[in-house]
């Protein structure tokens, strides 16, 4: 590969990539993978949307959303907070502390498993969810746990080359494989998702053999007990975050079902957030990668260091969801006639990103002093927020008011998290603080004017692309300040 990369890349430019920081060139590969998984899912999505009717494409992403929701309660997702910041914490003896994580994880599953079978009747009346469906749910649920811990622990120690390949690879086998199988077994929900999910099983099966002796576990009581009052005590609040954190993004799928009744809605919806998904998939490639570099920045007291990186992000941020919400009708082209009253949606949605890129600045500081609880209350109060506004919005102004909420709920969010970080900031006697707050919510403001102004003439060709110009122009202007910008990372 690197023979091959020599040849085709003038010396030059490969001298000048190698010459970046390992954290940097981490940041560059997981944000290309992200977004050739992203633009792999692009590709099938109309494919699968001429495969499939409304009704049926809407029933695919009501699955998927109870998919997601399951998992939570299923692995208590140990793989994320709990393990990433287990690595600093037990960084001399990550194997049994990764190994215990599994075996947490795995009794959870068979836990949930079993009380899915006892209250089958009513789960499945309400999510359509089989029984027959939940038990490929809970195998995926079980090899999935090693698969991430890997994948994590690769991106905490910048190792990003197998982490990109296999990602990649498996992502092209459970996009492309199904639509075989949706010609031989049928165009339906069902046969499009568990075909996805045994690829998946496939992939992830070797990292969860790999785990299997669990013998490591036991033959050292106390200290597995201590992992598991570790992971329980930290991950614990962040459970009821995750699931108020789905709820706040599948909700609204679910309630368009419910009190719209027709699944071609959740179709549309689902379809226009998939597309602002693009810019969810951007910010958290780099926030993976930068969050490792965070917790080690706060472990020194770099605080100036996390400050200055922040304020460059969130400009960075803005402006490619700023671009990415002129261009969108364009991009919309690609789906059948039916599927263009999305479009509708797409703006309060993308705008909305925004916010919960926003909201992740501050909940990485109330994680690294071990404040989860914080981020648990915040969780629960906007997704219950949600709730209420989605159920007297969709009753007022049909699915579009869906958008709106969410919009309103991830702007509310960020703000009561950024209030809760200077609280945790302050009782751990941080002496500066890791954000500044003038920059970030100024910007902030900017970013809800230019939203309302794209709002109003989202039907104009003309005003998108003369505002996509004056971005463009803005960029040529302050190139020497961005560049100093690039720079400053780098230097990272």
């Amino acid at each position: 590969m690197v023979k091959i990369a020599e040849r085709i890349i003038p010396r030059k430019i490969l001298d000048k990539y190698r010459s970046f920081p390992v954290t940097l060139r981490a940041a560059f590969w997981f944000t290309v993978c992200n977004f050739v998984l992203k633009g792999i899912s692009f590709i099938c999505m109309p494919i699968y949307a001429s495969f499939l009717s409304e009704e049926e494409y809407g029933t695919m992403s009501l699955i998927t959303s109870y998919e997601l929701i399951f998992n939570i309660f299923a692995t208590f997702e140990l793989y994320l907070g709990a393990y990433q910041r287990g690595l600093l914490k037990y960084k001399d003896d990550t194997k049994n502390f990764e190994q215990t994580i599994v075996f947490i994880s795995n009794i959870l599953t068979v836990i949930c498993f079993f009380i899915f079978m006892l209250l089958s009747k009513p789960i499945s009346g309400f999510t359509g969810v089989t029984t027959a469906l939940y038990s490929i749910f809970s195998v995926y649920f079980l090899v999935y746990t090693p698969y991430n811990c890997w994948l994590n622990k690769k991106r905490f120690e910048y190792d990003y080359k197998a982490a990109v390949i296999v990602t990649i690879l498996m992502a092209l086998v459970s996009n492309l494989a199904p639509m075989i199988t949706i010609q031989i077994f049928g165009a339906t929900a069902y046969v499009k998702v568990i075909s996805t999910l045994v690829i998946q099983i496939i992939f992830c099966l070797p990292f969860w053999i790999k785990h299997l002796n669990f013998a490591n576990v036991f033959r050292n009581k106390a200290r597995t007990i201590n992992y598991i009052k570790y992971a329980l005590r930290f991950q614990g609040p962040l459970v009821f975050h995750s699931l108020s954190y789905y709820v706040l993004n599948q909700s609204d799928r679910i309630m368009i079902e419910k009190f719209s009744g027709s699944k071609a809605d959740v179709a549309f919806y689902s379809v226009a957030y998939s597309f602002a998904s693009v810019i969810i998939i951007f910010q958290n490639s780099l926030n993976q990668v930068l969050k490792p570099w965070r917790f080690q920045k706060l472990d020194k007291k770099g605080y100036k260091d996390v400050r200055d990186i922040s304020n460059v992000l969130v400009i960075l941020v803005g402006a490619v969801i700023v671009m990415f919400m002129l261009l969108l009708p364009e991009v919309f082209l690609i789906f059948p006639d039916s599927y263009q009253e999305g479009l509708k949606v797409a703006p309060p949605v993308t705008i909305g990103v925004y916010f919960l890129f926003l909201y992740t600045l501050f909940v990485d500081v109330e994680s690294y002093y071990g404040k989860t609880e914080y981020i648990a209350y915040v969780s629960t109060f906007c997704a219950l927020l949600n709730i209420g506004l989605n159920y007297i919005g969709i009753k007022m102004f049909g699915y579009i008011a869906c958008a709106y909420t969410t919009l309103i709920c991830y702007a509310i969010m960020s703000f009561m998290h950024f209030v809760f970080m200077q609280i945790t900031c302050k009782k751990a006697h941080v002496e500066e603080s890791p954000v500044d707050a003038k920059s970030i919510w100024g910007f902030s403001l900017i970013m809800l004017a230019v939203f309302g102004i794209t709002n109003v003439f989202y039907d104009s060709i003309i005003v998108r692309y003369l505002m996509v110009a004056g971005i463009i122009a803005a960029v040529i202007i302050f190139r020497k300040k961005i560049i100093s910008s690039w720079k400053m990372i780098r230097s990272k």
